[in-house]
């Protein structure tokens, strides 16, 4: 969903490093918070138990000489959310348009994201949560893009078979092939975002566009593409 639907680099100040702003604060070595967040990115975004607060505090607590207060809490879950709230609040108004338009044409709209708990905080105060009939974010299913279990969790929420279904994406690394692999009837790689942020390399982007059956660089572009078909879109 994140660089696909709504993009919190639209509102994040230029040169802006959260491992580094949280390193800062702590007094931690940068390099090596920056590698823990890194390590666990999979565990932020799957855990049910485990938010990212608790395992920032977890990790400040063994690697600094005090422990996190509420008040840095609170600094934190701001430096966490801040940009992904305001994206999920005000995203592009061609964007809810063109996923209106999705629905007026009698497709069925289901959402797909690696997230931790914190960057959908605000999910059910987005315009965008009253268009999308089933989510499947990895914090509350506890699995992922490109497990085959995260394409079903939708499509099962959906009510609709996998060979009915499109899949738009390809910022997720595997998310294109793992639609394949659970069988969804055709694989659109929306290719803007991840050439905008510089996601993937050149060869990664090329892999990509062979993997699927459609290229577009925005959500907009789809209106006209499936307009002939009729699947559910997740």
């Amino acid at each position: 969903m994140f660089n696909a639907v709504v993009d919190p680099d639209d509102f994040r100040p230029a040169g802006f490093n959260i491992t580094a702003k949280i390193a800062e604060l702590f007094g931690l070595d940068g390099t090596a918070f920056e590698k823990y967040w890194s390590d666990s990115a999979y565990l932020r975004n799957t855990s049910r138990s485990r938010k990212p607060l608790d395992l920032i505090e977890d990790y400040v607590s063994r690697n600094s000489r005090r422990h996190p207060t509420k008040g840095d809490l609170l600094i934190v879950d701001t430096l966490l959310g801040r940009y992904y709230d305001m994206a999920l609040q005000n995203p592009k108004s061609d964007v809810v348009v063109a996923l209106h338009n999705l629905k007026y044409q009698g497709l069925r709209l289901g959402v797909l994201a690696n997230t931790s708990s914190r960057e959908i905080s605000t999910w059910f105060r987005s315009p965008l949560s009253g268009v999308f009939e089933a989510t499947g974010f990895s914090c509350n299913v506890g699995f992922g893009i490109p497990s085959k279990e995260a394409y079903k969790e939708v499509l099962s929420h959906l009510g609709v078979e996998a060979s009915n279904s499109v899949y738009v994406g390809g910022r997720e690394k595997g998310s294109l092939k793992g639609a394949r692999d659970a069988g969804l009837g055709k694989v659109i790689y929306m290719e803007g975002f991840v050439a905008k942020h510089h996601l993937q390399s050149a060869e990664e982007m090329a892999e990509s566009e062979k993997i699927a059956d459609a290229t577009v660089l925005r959500i907009t572009e789809l209106e006209e593409l499936l307009k002939t078909s009729t699947p559910q879109i997740a």
